[in-house]
């Protein structure tokens, strides 16, 4: 397969600088006593904002006044930062495409029902931009940058997926952390992925435990270019913060499930749940799993306590999942069983041989590279599963992560609530 575009190969993705946009001069005006400040400051208040429903918060000393910038605040990850930085006590500049009433409706909706609306304001970006990522940050102490694109679909071309979805992952990643030194901010927060650490658990083998020193050598731009996207962006955004002595910390968020604060949202990541929701054909489930699983209200929990960890000489990035041992779908569907017990499922189910699962897989890639490249990568031998090291995030941001059990019932009972069928 071709890996070149017109446009841009496959090298330009990985080395996307924009050239052909205007470098801002670092301008790191605040001092270090400031920056200590507010990163002392910010600890304290961490542990509020695991919340499952925003309250009305009276700001804390350390927040008060503080705005944290987010790109991408009105997505499914987004949404439930905003709010818990909201009722911690921080001002919130909701950076999205557009600033459109029917784009932002749902963070005013969020703002409101806290009753912070006076402390969210917008901002409109462009992930290829960097100057409109520093118009948005402009007054604000820190950045969350969630905003990237998402998409599992197959795309028409290996140089259709490196534009849509490769492509701007990168720039917004890189621009995030120019805008950041530009700005001076106290520290970027990045949204990252489980699969900028792993692609496939046969990388180092299932005995191994994927942490902050691993990097996805699987996924490929012809195959999930999601994926791919995230690794790479992570692994260029890392070198540039390292270069300009930029604030960063990664979050290698897995596989996110649990309410959404939208109707509207429907995340691809959720597919898999859904179908183990229902009874499966023949009874047996794919022997898969569910890649560092976590609960969306304690991603959002890691990425505010991430603004109060102690300043640090270098980048850092710590995995987010609900534990160390990913769940199977053999799991999964067997939970589903306990949680749903009107709909007679199976408590007990197996999983496919490896064989019918390799027949699968390969039939699966010869219409559609994403899917087939992104079951492969989660495919786990009998008796194991992908394992995730948790420790450090135990350690320094979310001590109490829900149970795998807790998520997906509150996610069934979300979505039953907005009328979605699942």
């Amino acid at each position: 397969v071709a890996l070149t575009t017109s446009r841009c190969p496959v090298a330009s993705a990985l080395s996307i600088d924009n050239s052909s946009r205007k470098t801002p001069s670092s301008n790191n005006s605040r001092s270090t006593s400031s920056r200590r400040d507010f990163l002392n400051g910010a600890s304290v208040i961490a542990a509020s904002a695991i919340i499952a429903n925003p309250q009305p918060a009276t700001a804390a000393p350390a927040t008060r006044g503080r705005t944290i910038c987010v790109t991408g605040a009105n997505g499914y990850i987004g949404l439930h930062c905003v709010a818990q930085l909201l009722g911690a006590g921080y001002s919130v500049r909701a950076a999205v495409r557009s600033t459109s009433d029917d784009k932002t409706k749902y963070l005013t909706k969020v703002a409101a029902d806290i009753g912070a609306s006076d402390k969210l304001s917008f901002a409109s970006i462009d992930l290829f931009d960097v100057d409109s990522m520093i118009q948005a940050g402009k007054g604000c102490d820190s950045m969350l940058h969630l905003a990237s694109p998402f998409s599992l679909q197959p795309s028409s071309s290996t140089a259709d997926a490196i534009h849509t979805i490769v492509e701007p992952a990168i720039a917004g990643a890189m621009n995030a952390v120019r805008a950041a030194e530009s700005l001076g901010l106290q520290r970027l927060v990045t949204c990252g992925s489980i699969f900028g650490m792993v692609g496939s658990g046969t990388e180092k083998g299932f005995d191994h435990v994927y942490g902050s020193n691993d990097v996805n050598g699987f996924s490929t731009p012809k195959g999930c270019a999601y994926a791919y996207s995230k690794m790479a962006s992570q692994q260029k955004s890392i070198s540039l913060a390292t270069e300009r002595g930029v604030d960063l910390v990664t979050l290698n968020v897995g596989q996110v499930c649990g309410p959404a604060l939208s109707p509207d949202q429907i995340n691809p990541s959720w597919e898999p749940f859904r179908l183990l929701a229902n009874p499966q054909p023949g009874g047996s489930v794919l022997s898969c799993t569910s890649p560092g699983f976590c609960d969306v209200r304690d991603v959002a929990a890691a990425h505010v306590a991430a603004l109060g960890l102690p300043g640090a000489g270098q980048p850092r990035r710590y995995a987010v999942a609900a534990r160390k041992e990913s769940p199977t779908y053999v799991e999964i569907a067997e939970l589903m069983a306990d949680i749903l017990p009107e709909r007679n499922l199976p408590k007990k189910v197996d999983a496919l041989p490896a064989a019918v699962q390799h027949l699968i897989v390969k039939g699966i890639g010869l219409g559609d590279k994403s899917t087939a490249e992104l079951l492969e990568g989660a495919t786990v031998p009998d008796g194991k599963t992908l394992m995730v090291d948790v420790d450090p995030m135990l350690k320094d941001l979310l001590p109490r992560p829900r149970e795998v059990k807790t998520t997906l019932s509150d996610w069934l009972e979300n979505q039953k609530s907005y009328g979605h069928v699942v």
